[in-house]
């Protein structure tokens, strides 16, 4: 791993929850504090963080609109990964879209869809998707999380518990071979796993920066993921536990999708 996929992987992780420390970041990243310590310095003169006592925390203007910064981060690999992902919805599906920057991508992409039905819990996702009236949009409702504009919580859950999806698409802070699926909020992470729980197939929607990452809470097992949409090589080692687990891996390179090998969709 490259120091430059270092430093992106803090950023990506510092974004999401905007405080961390630096022995959280030596563990997610698996390298040592001193390494950890050398990028941090380094970000701090870029500009893009603040240390701290024992960590880092974003700076005031990047804090103040995480949603946005995020949507604006690996830009061009977001692009790709949803024109990627788009390939798998068929028309008369009910598509599951979570809540995340990725996921928005990937409703950019649908704006000509035809005769589809989009549950989601991310208002950015609904306003978008609101002006094609070819697509019926089903919101479970619940409490809204300011800084994301995402819904959560017991009204949330209650209706998903009704609901059923033909296909889900998921972004993640992390993935990781033993942690699995993880991301940064208690609560949007336990909308995830439940509506993740009720798709027939599970997409995960992730960039290269996010491989060998642990965020705070478990979404899911590798094992419960079906395919995995990014934008780079797949890691060797990650690359051999999909194999073990079953898992599909579609590569999207300059906008378009290369299926590998394991695709059987």
């Amino acid at each position: 791993m490259t120091r430059q996929d270092n430093q992106a992987r803090i950023l990506s992780i510092l974004r999401s929850s905007e405080v961390v420390q630096i022995r959280e970041l030596s563990e997610a990243l698996g390298v040592s504090r001193e390494t950890i310590r050398k990028d941090v310095y380094e970000l701090e003169r870029r500009g893009l963080l603040t240390k701290v006592r024992g960590g880092a925390v974003l700076t005031r203007s990047n804090s103040e609109t995480p949603y946005d910064l995020r949507k604006t981060t690996n830009l061009e690999a977001k692009k790709a990964i949803a024109q990627s992902a788009a390939e798998l919805i068929r028309p008369g599906d009910t598509v599951f879209l979570d809540y995340g920057t990725s996921t928005f991508m990937l409703a950019e992409e649908l704006l000509d869809a035809q005769d589809i039905t989009v549950v989601t819990n991310a208002l950015p996702i609904i306003n978008r998707l609101v002006v094609n009236r070819n697509i019926a949009i089903v919101v479970p409702g619940g409490v809204i999380r300011t800084n994301e504009n995402s819904l959560y919580g017991p009204l949330t859950a209650r209706n998903l518990d009704h609901l059923f999806m033909n296909i889900g698409f998921f972004g993640a802070a992390g993935i990781h071979q033993e942690a699995g699926i993880t991301n940064q909020n208690p609560f949007e992470s336990a909308v995830s796993t439940q509506a993740l729980s009720k798709c027939q197939k599970v997409v995960v929607l992730v960039d290269y920066s996010k491989f060998g990452v642990i965020a705070t809470n478990k979404v899911a097992d590798l094992r419960d993921v079906d395919v995995i949409t990014t934008d780079r090589a797949i890691p060797a080692d990650f690359d051999a536990k999909f194999t073990e687990l079953g898992v599909s891996a579609r590569i999207s390179v300059d906008g378009s999708a290369e299926v590998d090998r394991k695709q059987t969709l």
